[in-house]
């Protein structure tokens, strides 16, 4: 704030005024800038006011930006989370209704028209669940998938169609991490559950097999290898190998002491030698950081290996990629024939023509008709089909050839347990005599005892090994060669093929020969055969609480005491399902919080960094601002007098 000293020696008048207004202009930007100082309250209002103060007040607003994004984003989840809370209270409250009307209905008293009205009330609970799970926020289902605008559950004449999807949103709070806020339909209403678990695939590998799918996906890392045989060494770079076809080409250029290598792969292993199949040193090394050899299980550093080296346990993890002539452990499957998949009381045929990999043959099954979706577990390595249709039944059969039995999706084979029939109740047996009796076309009767099988082979394996039925007019069974079922088949004699289950047994209903309600089967008679072919003995349920509503009304409505019996445990699942998942929405909205508050904290805690770093101390601007106004009138009254010389000031 220092005045220009005033010159004593001679200088020109446009000199001295030019130094005068210098002087004047700087007083005034000075006072300019303490007025912007008090107006904004802010100190540094430009980089150059202060560089490094700007510098690190832009690296907090970076942050507090962020640091609201993310609350933003935890308010929106917040919101999210009190939504979903308030739809599945609504299921809750639905389910626990139901089980009431449940426990009335189970009594044999009522009559038809008090079955009427506890199966609508059981309706009104079914409908609600689907309101339910038709619940929005912010046009998005909030079971149905996230990005799903569109209802998720609509009904089909007598059923429910789950039309939504198992996508699942992310958002980033707290630390900025991703993290799950959405539940799905079949974690909170089983809507589009899984009904059947397939069998492992078991893909071998070949040369196309990636290195990061080899021992169930943990993986090989490429790497440096270095091979000898004691008196020469080659060193191999196979940091950028993709597939064991890559590790096994450059394998196959190798000589040591002139003997080439020879590679071989089988299901599950690679094996190394040499091509001539002599005997001799080899070693293989892996460079320093390197654990190709070591994963691969062909590590011989010091040579104590001797030739072939056996690498085996690759097990290569199925992927929607892996070529259907590599799974079966490399024998391949036959999908000649394709699948039939029973919905109700409609037939859907799957063929799988062209299908060259396991993607492919999910591709077709989820683009039939059948209201079946299939998905890949990657881990485990099989199918996993869900239902999309609640309230009927399901089933998953031949078509004439093996294919759903290769693919492990077979719902009814020889290994089902007799304890799965009747929808888990098992098969009552009679405890004075036979439980099953078939009376073949020629008269002799097959009395069958099931106590002591487990399973449908089991059963099976009492007729072909009865010891009255050992003559070439026995009867033989056998899976049905389309659908699922068991069929019998004899030659023709003076009468067809009879089943028949004595005194209390339900075996021959259960079995699937024997229609419910009624006590005997017969069979057809074609051109040289009878031929009783069943029903199939275990259909499978889409499942949820949907599907259960659905069922029990039906039943409530029949006067089904044993049905409503079982829907009744299968409701008291449902419901743990629906509150296990509210309970999970509630600690997620309890951690929100704590999260949230966290981060509002921290937000304050930038700003008062950030307000260090560039407000101005109010009493300190009010006291430059007095003395640069003192400093202008000081410059004002000295440019007054300067003006006023004359020459005769100098005189």
């Amino acid at each position: 704030m220092a005045l220009l000293p005033v010159t004593t020696n001679r200088v020109s008048t446009p000199l001295t005024n030019q130094r005068l207004l210098y002087q004047l202009n700087n007083d005034q930007l000075a006072i300019q800038r303490q007025y912007d100082q008090l107006s904004t309250g802010r100190r540094v209002l430009r980089m150059s006011d202060d560089p490094a103060a700007a510098s690190r007040a832009i690296g907090y607003q970076r942050s507090i930006s962020y640091s609201e994004q993310l609350i933003r984003n935890a308010n929106l989840t917040e919101a999210f989370y009190q939504s979903t809370d308030v739809v599945l209270n609504r299921v809750d409250n639905a389910l626990i209704e139901a089980r009431g009307v449940a426990v009335e209905a189970a009594q044999s008293v009522l009559s038809e028209d008090q079955r009427e009205a506890l199966a609508m009330t059981i309706r009104q609970n079914m409908e609600a669940v689907v309101s339910a799970g038709n619940g929005m926020f912010n046009d998005h289902q909030l079971l149905g998938g996230v990005l799903e605008n569109e209802s998720a559950l609509q009904y089909v004449n007598d059923t429910v169609l789950f039309s939504g999807t198992s996508a699942i949103g992310q958002t980033k709070v707290g630390d900025g991490s991703p993290e799950t806020f959405t539940v799905t339909g079949a974690t909170a209403i089983g809507v589009g559950g899984t009904f059947q678990t397939g069998d492992a695939l078991n893909a071998a590998v070949d040369e196309d097999t990636r290195l990061v799918d080899l021992r169930q996906g943990i993986g090989v890392s490429p790497g440096i290898i270095t091979l000898s045989d004691g008196d020469n060494h080659v060193e191999l770079d196979l940091q950028n190998a993709a597939t064991i076809g890559d590790v096994v080409d450059v394998l196959r250029t190798v000589e040591l002491g002139g003997r080439p290598l020879g590679i071989s792969l089988g299901s599950d292993s690679i094996s190394i030698q040499y091509a001539d199949s002599l005997p001799g040193t080899l070693a293989v090394i892996d460079a320093e950081g390197s654990t190709l050899a070591q994963d691969l299980g062909i590590s011989n550093p010091l040579g104590y290996r001797s030739p072939p080296i056996v690498g085996d346990r690759l097990s290569p993890r199925v992927t929607s990629s892996t070529k259907i002539s590599d799974l079966g452990d490399g024998a391949g499957l036959d999908l000649t024939n394709g699948i039939v998949v029973q919905r109700g009381n409609e037939s859907f045929t799957i063929d799988f023509d062209g299908a060259e990999t396991i993607g492919d043959v999910l591709i077709a099954i989820n683009r039939s008709d059948a209201g079946v979706h299939a998905t890949l577990d990657e881990i485990e390595g099989h199918i996993d089909l869900s239902g999309l249709y609640s309230g009927v039944d399901y089933s998953i059969g031949e078509n004439g050839g093996i294919a759903a039995t290769e693919l492990g999706i077979r719902t009814a084979d020889a290994e089902t347990l007799l304890s799965d029939l009747a929808r888990g109740r098992g098969v009552s047996l009679n405890p004075n005599g036979a439980d099953v009796v078939i009376t073949r076309p020629d008269g002799v009767e097959l009395e069958l005892e099931l106590e002591g099988a487990e399973t449908i082979q089991d059963v099976m394996d009492l007729i072909v090994n009865h010891p009255n039925n050992q003559d070439t007019l026995r009867v033989r069974v056998s899976l049905n060669s389309v659908g699922n079922g068991l069929e019998l088949t004899a030659p023709t004699g003076a009468g067809p093929i009879r089943v028949t289950q004595p005194g209390v047994s339900d075996a021959g209903v259960y079995l699937g020969w024997i229609e419910e309600g009624q006590s005997e089967a017969t069979s057809q008679v074609n051109v040289g055969a009878s031929t009783l072919t069943g029903q199939d003995y275990r259909p499978r349920e889409a499942g949820g609480a949907v599907d259960t509503l659905l069922r029990l009304e039906k039943a409530v409505r029949e006067g089904d005491i044993p049905e409503i019996s079982r829907l009744q445990t299968q409701l008291d699942s449902d419901l743990d399902i629906s509150s296990r998942t509210r309970g999970r929405v509630g600690v997620w909205t309890q951690s929100l919080a704590e999260t949230k508050a966290a981060m509002e904290d921290e937000n304050v805690l930038l700003q008062a960094q950030m307000s260090d770093e560039l407000d101005a101390d109010l009493a300190s601007v009010i006291s430059e601002l007095g003395a640069r106004q003192a400093a202008l009138e000081a410059s004002m009254r000295f440019i007054g007098q300067t003006s006023n010389l004359t020459v005769l000031n100098y005189l």
